[in-house]
């Protein structure tokens, strides 16, 4: 089969197209077709090296890409539960294993997968779990966002970003998507009830203030939100680096010790469940995900490369027939 993989960290360069013998299932896993995977930040900082002190995290020579969507075409042995020939999946495969999703077959345990609702294409569920997850666990999980509330999304129109932005919308809080020149438009299309353009505007420097600022990007800090973040308001973000991460522990202390805020980091709790819970979402229309392109296997390493600038809209989808 055809799949992406790479021998050593560095930029996207080092990616490489290749044939590699199927997958075969394990006792307990289900082998999918991948019908379409999604591009998604980790899948860079895996690449680029950003891991390679972390020990769970297998080194090179391996496969990239997590998130996908196809069909069953058979199990390790016997039957899996609730999952047969030709049933429709999306999941994500684990960061931390050799595998990638960017290949024509993965095998995978239904942990890690949900059924695809059959209002949703390939391409739409593939763009789903890590993005769309992460949306949903900051603003429920952790923000407990309800109607009313004022909730700013930074980085709004990014994968992250636009599933949030259609979450709150759907619980009803009032949003404040903040965004670049080229996406004011579609912010506002998402649901949004007002917009930032954040070369034009800095919120951390308006008047107005919010139950709940989440930082899509990873790049605002606490510290420059705290004045236009409500008392009792929850700042999250999405960690992008290490330091950003330390940066995290140190602000949520300060705001624990002033009692008046609350700092999350957040980390995504991925799997079968989170996945389900998503596909209800989008099958009451709440989360629609929007797809800005649909590339081959040999578009990957420039969708990275473009994906590294932070300024895409929506999600890039991987088709491993192309």
């Amino acid at each position: 089969m055809r799949a992406i993989t790479y021998d050593r960290y560095g930029a996207s360069d080092v990616l490489r197209i290749v044939e590699i013998a199927e997958p075969v299932p394990r006792s307990g896993e289900l082998k999918v077709r991948v019908r379409a995977a999604s591009l998604n930040p980790v899948d860079v900082k895996i690449r680029a090296g950003h891991t390679r002190l972390v020990p769970m995290f297998e080194r090179p020579p391996r496969g990239t890409g997590v998130d996908f969507a196809g069909e069953v075409v058979g199990t390790g042995g016997g039957e899996v539960a609730g999952y047969f020939p030709g049933a429709r999946v999306f999941g994500s495969l684990s960061p931390f294993g050799r595998a990638g999703s960017f290949a024509e077959y993965v095998c995978v345990t239904p942990d890690r997968i949900a059924l695809t609702p059959s209002s949703l294409g390939d391409g739409e569920a593939a763009a789903l779990p890590i993005a769309g997850g992460t949306a949903v666990q900051a603003l429920d999980d952790h923000a407990h966002l309800v109607h009313g509330q004022r909730v700013l999304v930074n980085g709004a129109t990014g994968g992250v970003g636009h599933f949030a932005v259609q979450y709150a919308r759907h619980v009803g809080a009032h949003v404040t998507a903040v965004c670049g020149p080229a996406n004011v438009a579609f912010a506002r299309d998402l649901g949004a009830d007002a917009v930032l353009d954040y070369t034009h505007e800095d919120f951390t420097a308006g008047t107005a203030i919010f139950d709940v600022i989440f930082d899509a990007t990873g790049h605002v800090r606490w510290r420059r939100c705290r004045n236009v973040l409500a008392p009792g308001g929850v700042y999250i973000n999405t960690s992008p680096d290490a330091a950003s991460v330390l940066a995290t522990i140190a602000e949520a202390a300060a705001a624990r010790l002033t009692g008046r805020q609350r700092v999350v980091g957040l980390v995504l709790k991925g799997g079968a469940e989170a996945w389900r819970r998503l596909a209800r979402l989008a099958e009451s229309g709440a989360l629609r995900p929007h797809i800005r392109a649909t590339i081959g296997l040999g578009d990957v390493a420039e969708a990275g490369r473009q994906m590294e600038t932070g300024h895409g809209r929506g999600k890039v989808v991987v088709d491993p027939s192309r």
